[in-house]
């Protein structure tokens, strides 16, 4: 989305949000994305708020986790020179001297963008992994008379079914079973099913993937993304010795 500051009037931003996930970017913010912008995400499941502009550099954490599964309802408003946070109704952050009056920055555009940033990830000071998996829903953001240009948001959904632990694994996560408590079958031959429900989104990924410690890729199922559709090739290895 972006902005023509020089039609600003409301100066906050509002949204509902929930995830399972503990860390990656909210939302970013930028008039220059050399020497003014700003980054709403989290850490740990806690809000984590990265500022660089003429009057700041800093980050900044406050706020309990979020990574809950739960709607939560905040809001970001800047006001004079402070930048304030808040979170289910309360003020979860306040900073002062921050931050300069909107119509008054040097670049006269603001740009804001969902769930990722618009310069390389390493050129926050402590590290984060800006990929998200959230959701938004009853977004407000800043002024809408202002508002110049907005396309559809990708990295977050607005999440219309519910949400649950399990639906979202962290990388290099998995779950572990213990062969000695699946019964097995007594008639030959046996087999196991697996049924996998997905919801498809642009790119290409690892879904899945079967083994032991030992052989941990007896059968592995990605995700290709071709244009014009996905494919889903497997590999398998030798299940039994």
């Amino acid at each position: 989305m972006t902005f023509n500051l020089t039609k600003i009037i409301k100066t906050s931003s509002s949204f509902e949000f929930r995830t399972w996930d503990p860390e990656g970017v909210i939302f970013y913010g930028d008039t220059n994305p050399e020497d003014d912008w700003f980054v709403l995400g989290l850490r740990d499941g806690r809000p984590e708020i990265p500022l660089h502009n003429h009057w700041a550099q800093l980050t900044v954490g406050a706020g309990p986790r979020l990574d809950d599964g739960r709607w939560h309802q905040m809001e970001v408003k800047i006001h004079a020179d402070s930048v304030m946070v808040g979170l289910d109704g309360e003020e979860v952050l306040h900073l002062r001297q921050v931050s300069g009056p909107l119509a008054n920055k040097p670049q006269p555009i603001m740009r804001i963008v969902l769930g990722g940033l618009l310069f390389p990830a390493s050129k926050l000071w402590l590290q984060l992994v800006p990929a998200l998996d959230g959701c938004l829903r009853r977004e407000d953001w800043l002024d809408q008379q202002a508002q110049t240009s907005a396309s559809v948001p990708t990295s977050l959904r607005s999440c219309a079914v519910e949400s649950q632990p399990g639906i979202f694994f962290l990388p290099g996560t998995g779950a572990e079973f213990s062969l000695e408590d699946i019964p097995w079958p007594h008639v030959e031959p046996w087999a196991f099913s697996l049924d996998l429900g997905l919801q498809l989104a642009a790119g290409s990924g690892h879904l899945l993937a079967l083994g032991t410690p030992e052989n941990p890729f007896w059968l592995s199922l990605h995700l290709q993304d071709q244009g014009q559709g996905w494919s889903c090739p497997s590999s398998w290895g030798s299940l039994f010795s």
